[in-house]
């Protein structure tokens, strides 16, 4: 497999197109059909690549371990909200009211109640990251960890009172960690198969089936959405739809098969190398980039120049420009200057968990 410095040139190519997935869904109904399309899929990929390398965290112990984290996610958390909480300010001229609100969004942690809406997912990956690692110490087993997050998954849409899918509202992301650990579960448990190369005849055949049957359900449900599929179904299975987890485990089923298909296109596109250094800094990306927007649009403003996002080919191409353009300003700047409130840490791991892994 292509590796980069220990990296797995892949996985980093995923998380660009997993970041670039969120870019565009965040500029909503602009995207087009693009926007409910990565919707379906961008932030289950996020948690499924976190949990690639999750088994190494075994190595650590609970000190070390929670120290690491805590270095990686909260600090850069704490450094992006307060950075965000400026930009707001000064852009919304905020009264003190104002502010104080926001700054209590970014306190809660609550996902769809923070101003800048990437940033749930940072804390949200941290309580993941822990609970996985307290179950794994406990279980001395990964497997441990897809029992308990296929519990957590069911208790989550039958026993809350809230789903956090559609109405999170637990502090610091607790009820979505409980929705989304079940992808990290299973990016830890299908990285080894993934990240395999076939050796024969057959390991080839069933890749390539399984990758063009990735495709297809993928170009399907750009153009149809998830729910043709399950209306065909329950057509033919009418009893399928008087289960309450039907729909979940259905969403479910076609985010990981969207996955998959993003994984194909990784592997496709792992020898480009400035595709690679955009994915690993997905962390990054994610803690500016309703500053990184902002900035961008109102600098070329200052030069006469108005972002007119009038068709949803514009909006895409202005989410691969706001990447391309905060890699190489805010980004660089981050690393060559304040490396550590950015997340990069002294702890050297592969692929880590860290950069929304």
């Amino acid at each position: 497999m292509n590796n980069t410095n220990t990296r797995i040139a892949w996985v980093d190519v995923l998380k660009f197109l997993g970041i670039w997935a969120i870019y565009i869904g965040h500029f909503g109904n602009k995207a087009g059909r693009v926007y409910p399309f990565v919707f379906s899929y961008h932030v289950p990929l996020f948690f499924f690549a976190a949990g690639f390398f999750s088994s190494r965290s075994i190595k650590y112990t609970p000190s070390a371990f929670l120290k690491k984290k805590t270095l990686q996610l909260m600090i850069p958390y704490v450094f992006f909200s307060l950075m965000a909480l400026i930009i707001f300010t000064i852009q919304n001229d905020w009264n003190i009211l104002q502010a104080k609100s926001a700054l209590m969004g970014f306190i809660y942690g609550i996902r769809d109640q923070i101003v800048a809406g990437s940033l749930w997912f940072i804390p949200c990956l941290y309580v993941i990251t822990v609970g996985d690692y307290i179950i794994v110490k406990i279980f001395k087993s990964k497997y441990a960890s897809l029992v308990a997050s296929a519990i957590a998954f069911v208790i989550t849409q039958t026993l809350l009172p809230n789903n956090p899918a559609t109405d999170p509202s637990w502090f610091m992301g607790v009820d979505s960690a409980l929705f989304y650990y079940i992808y990290y579960a299973l990016g830890n448990t299908m990285f080894p198969i993934l990240n395999g190369d076939a050796t024969t005849m057959i390991q080839h055949t069933i890749e390539a089936v399984a990758a063009v049957g990735a495709v297809i359900v993928t170009i399907i449900t750009f153009f149809l959405t998830p729910s043709w599929f399950f209306g065909k179904i329950i057509t033919y299975l009418p009893i399928i739809n008087t289960f309450k987890l039907s729909t979940a485990f259905f969403s479910l089923i076609i985010a990981l098969v969207i996955i998959y298909c993003n994984v194909f296109i990784a592997k496709v596109l792992s020898h480009i190398s400035f595709l690679q250094e955009l994915g690993k800094e997905t962390l990054v990306f994610c803690g500016t980039e309703d500053t990184a927007k902002i900035a961008i649009t109102k600098l070329l403003a200052m030069i006469s120049l108005k972002v007119r996002l009038n068709s949803p080919f514009m909006t895409v191409a202005f989410s691969l420009f706001c990447l391309v353009i905060s890699k190489f300003t805010l980004i660089e700047f981050f690393n060559n200057y304040f490396p550590r409130v950015v997340g990069k840490t002294n702890f050297k791991t592969a692929n880590t968990p860290i950069n929304l892994q």
